[in-house]
């Protein structure tokens, strides 16, 4: 029987209880009390509202000095981690009973998704080319809307770890106690440390949290989604027992290659994000070797060990006189821990010579030249061991074989991005400063491509007056080396893809490969044939960029050159599409329908120009930016569009819900390893009868909805002065969020300047999540008379059914109450009043449109799980918000002339505000 609802309700409890002891014990009953009359009086007016209770909880927050606040926003934020982390340690405990009393398995898991396969007449050898073309890619970016430190993060991991004891043991035993003492000893610590950043964090910060997760979860999450998915395809496709799996998940990163809009990341700084890659990853390594050296004790006078072990010692002789110098006659009889040794030596010297730039000499004799000669030599160690010992053969050795295949020596591909804005201006000032080529500004668009393929037809490079160039440019071509070196020295596969943001012609791709000429990263082979060490990958961001794709995409694939280079690469074509500003550009319904036909655009193309593409999604944590379940979202991709592979980012608060444990990092990226192999398999989409009418309809939907976003956020008159006042959006620029500006430009925020996440971040903060549903409402009673056809469509079409899910889920933060109180922080009474009605109005029609199209009263009335969650959520959201509204009152009161302290003083609880937020309401940014 699944675990109930109360029994996470009541771990919460006891959780939240130390939590209280904690807080009475180190700051004070009163302190404590304060926090229970808040926590109390909120929740009583969640149960009964009462306009004077709730003055007096308001002016009780406006009664209390800036250390008071900072102590109970604490309280709130830490029981949200501590809800979090419970509710995820109950999920997983779902998911072990459900296994062990029924033998199933979930939604989504290797072995429903195969039974499923199997339903569906799924043939082996269908099931073996479906996993050979599989490429499943998550992309970690530093666009965090969390202030969490990697401190707390070790903290709560470990939290984790023995509260999830108290599930195992009866609670009359003395284990029980223990786990208790244990869990409240961890929660005492968790108050006592700072939770979070108390100065803003510099990119290398950055790249130590997204490390952080490797090490946390991911170097043994890997191995076990292999070994997962291994063990259901010889359980239920036994034909398929012999056949070895291909590295098919590889992560990338962009923390450190990210340059668009952030001046803290230069070429020194993605030197540093590669060295910090490999650092971690080999040193994991010489963990795992250490480990199999204690595991692979097989002595020669017992066993007969293969001749290629002995000859592969003999092949490191010199460095096996190294090793055992201090007793040449350690391990004789054990020839698996003596390689094993030599191996670790290998790996240790092959870090160092990657440490030193390649300048240590020593090092760069012992190092493995790539990851292909270490994994040689652990498959020749495990080809021996399968022939006595076959379970330590399929062992951690075999893990570990797995784990290289997938990290290498570069742990995860980075990729690097520049708006194309940026690369045209570079462009323009090498043609200044070569003495036969035109002034780049005034070539028009088709000029500029035949002048660019034709500098690209050429083996060298234009000749340039280097020394006039601009520091912009200087700094770019030092990138272009820096690439190449780093790629000689650590492998091919250390960098992913260079992302060219804001792509509107096809002249920008071209202005990227004549830059990577300049360090030899593209050139012409001996056939004459163009070639990239990096692929190039357009980023469509804008409703005109997505709606330009059939126009753009053509272009650069009617020209020969390029067509070379794609036949180069396996004929693979890498396309970007942003979720976040085509969101914030046009709304949520028309960002997700061009989304969806410029998948279809571009798999059209594809089909007629005879190339594979991959799709990589820029996704956020919220739903105005594409968050939502990974699995259903991949898995509802338009039929056809998904060839094996995609790619995708992963962001935010996002990174610790999925991989801040083992177990939550197996689960995650199961599910959406088993949504790309649905998405990718013609058995499982199979199409609508009336999917044309559906997509017209949609396209209405769409319609409707841009007209009515863009009424607000285009055409209405000091929207963004009141968007600056009414959310904490100018604040968010002041905190300790991340190292890259919040602001394109300084001054007054607007569409063009304002950043997708904070634009996001700042609605989610003062409960508006404006982005994730405005538009919605209109949009459905503007067909309000094809509402059957809509709930068909809703049965009948993944798509469409995911997306009024996300809706749903997301449109449900939203509080209007809460809304209007900061809306009040705009001091403009008349713009005021004029913005909210036009808010309320489509609120009001949102709700009961979604209500009325999913035939229920209330939200989320088919999500019960999800609606007790947020309901609890709220009454402990109320009181950070009411404090918020204070702060944010307080920090503007203070002029320039105030003094920094005091400004300080009101700037740290206000962070922690922001944390806390969202920490309760999770998919924020």
């Amino acid at each position: 029987m699944l675990l109930q609802n109360d029994i996470l309700r009541a771990r919460v409890r006891l959780l939240g209880s130390f939590l209280g002891e904690a807080i009475a014990r180190q700051s004070g009953e009163d302190t404590l009390n304060t926090i229970e009359t808040l926590r109390k009086g909120f929740i009583q007016q969640r149960r009964e509202p009462n306009a004077q209770s709730k003055q007096h909880l308001i002016d009780l927050i406006a009664s209390l000095d800036n250390p008071t606040l900072k102590n109970v926003i604490r309280a709130f934020s830490i029981y949200f981690f501590l809800a979090n982390l419970t509710e995820e340690n109950h999920s997983r405990e779902q998911r072990r009973v459900m296994r062990a009393e029924s033998n199933q398995s979930w939604e989504g898991s290797f072995r429903r998704t195969l039974l499923e396969c199997r339903a569906r007449n799924i043939t082996p050898e269908q099931i073996k080319a479906l996993i050979d073309q599989l490429k499943f890619i998550p992309v970690f970016t530093a666009h965090p809307t969390e202030a969490r430190r990697r401190t707390t993060m070790n903290i709560l991991q470990s939290l984790y770890e023995h509260s999830d004891a108290l599930n195992h043991v009866s609670e009359e035993s003395l284990a029980f106690e223990q786990a208790k003492q244990k869990t409240a000893e961890i929660i005492d610590l968790l108050w006592s440390s700072d939770e979070v950043r108390t100065r803003k964090p510099l990119v290398y910060d950055e790249i130590n949290n997204g490390l952080h997760y490797f090490n946390a979860s991911l170097f043994t999450a890997i191995p076990k989604v292999y070994r997962n998915i291994k063990n259901a395809l010889v359980d239920i496709y036994p034909e398929l027992s012999d056949y070895p799996l291909p590295a098919f998940v590889n992560f990338g990163s962009w923390i450190g290659g990210d340059r668009d809009g952030n001046p803290f990341v230069t070429h020194e700084t993605t030197e540093m994000a590669v060295l910090m890659h490999a650092n971690t990853v080999l040193r994991h390594y010489q963990v795992l070797l250490k480990q199999l050296r204690r595991e692979l004790i097989h002595s020669d006078t017992v066993v007969t060990i293969a001749p290629d072990v002995y000859a592969r010692i003999q092949d490191y002789s010199e460095l096996d006189k190294k090793v055992f110098g201090y007793n040449l006659n350690d391990y004789n009889n054990e020839p698996y821990r003596r390689l094993l040794s030599i191996i670790l030596a290998k790996v240790k010297a092959t870090n160092e010579h990657i440490q030193s730039l390649g300048t240590d000499t020593q090092a760069a004799f012992d190092a493995y030249l790539t990851p292909q000669d270490l994994l040689d030599d652990l498959r020749l160690i495990r080809q021996s061991v399968n022939k006595h010992d076959k379970a330590h053969a399929d062992g951690a050795l075999l893990d570990m074989i797995r784990l290289v295949k997938t990290c290498g020596f570069h742990l995860a591909a980075l990729d690097i991005r520049q708006d194309s804005g940026y690369h045209g201006e570079v462009i323009a000032d090498i043609f200044a400063n070569a003495s036969n080529l035109p002034d780049y500004h005034h070539l028009n668009e088709l000029e500029r491509q035949e002048w660019l393929t034709r500098l690209l037809k050429n083996p060298g490079t234009p000749l340039i007056y280097s020394d006039h160039l601009s520091e912009q440019t200087r700094e770019q071509l030092a990138l272009m080396q820096t690439v190449a070196n780093l790629r000689k020295l650590v492998g091919d596969d250390t960098f992913g893809s260079y992302v060219i943001s804001m792509t509107n012609n096809a002249s920008q791709i071209l202005e990227v490969l004549l830059l990577m000429r300049f360090a030899g990263l593209s050139g012409i082979d001996d056939k004459g044939h163009l070639f990239a060490a990096l692929p190039v990958a357009p980023l469509f961001e804008t409703i005109d960029d997505l709606k330009n794709i059939d126009k753009i995409l053509p272009t650069v694939l009617d020209n020969p050159l390029y067509r070379q280079l794609l036949e180069q690469t396996d004929n693979t074509q890498e396309i970007m599409l942003g979720y976040s500003d085509s969101s914030k550009d046009g709304g949520i319904i028309t960002s997700a329908w061009q989304l969806y036909s410029a998948q279809q655009t571009i798999t059209r193309i594809a089909n007629e120009y005879g190339i594979h593409t991959r799709l990589f999604h820029g996704r956020g944590g919220s739903i105005s930016r594409g968050g939502g379940s990974t699995h259903q979202a991949i898995a509802a991709q338009p039929t056809g569009t998904l060839d094996g592979q995609i790619k995708f980012t992963e962001q935010g608060e996002v990174l610790y819900a999925k991989y801040a444990n083992p177990d939550t990092a197996v689960f995650q990226l199961t599910m959406g390893i088993t949504g790309a192999l649905k998405a990718s398999s013609s058995k499982f989409l199979e199409q609508p009868q009336h999917l044309e009418r559906y997509e017209d309809l949609f396209a209405r939907l769409a319609d409707a909805g841009e007209t009515q976003y863009r009424a607000l956020t285009d055409h209405t008159e000091g929207f963004y002065s009141f968007y600056s006042q009414a959310t904490p959006v100018q604040e968010i620029s002041l905190l300790n969020i991340g190292s890259r500006p919040a602001h394109r430009k300084k001054g007054l925020p607007s569409k063009s300047t304002i950043r997708a996440i904070p634009w996001v971040f700042g609605w989610s903060l003062a409960r508006f999540t404006l982005p994730a549903w405005y538009g919605v409402g209109s949009a459905l009673n503007s067909v309000k008379q094809d509402e059957e056809l809509m709930k068909e469509m809703n049965a009948n079409w993944p798509f469409f059914t995911v997306f009024i899910s996300n809706i749903e889920m997301a449109f449900t933060k939203s509080e209007m109450d809460i809304a209007r109180a900061y809306s009040l922080l705009c001091d403009d009474e008349s713009l005021r009043e004029h913005i909210m009605n036009d808010v309320v109005k489509e609120h009001e029609l949102t709700h009961s449109g979604l209500n009325s199209l999913l035939n229920q009263q209330s939200l989320l009335s088919n999500q019960q799980e999800l609606s007790a969650s947020l309901e609890w959520r709220n009454a402990y959201l109320d009181p950070i918000n009411y404090i918020q509204i204070e702060l944010l009152k307080r920090l503007r009161q203070k002029g320039d002339a105030d003094d920094d302290k005091d400004k300080l003083a009101v700037e740290d609880p206000l962070i922690r505000s922001i944390n806390a937020l969202a920490a309760g309401l999770r998919n924020t940014g």
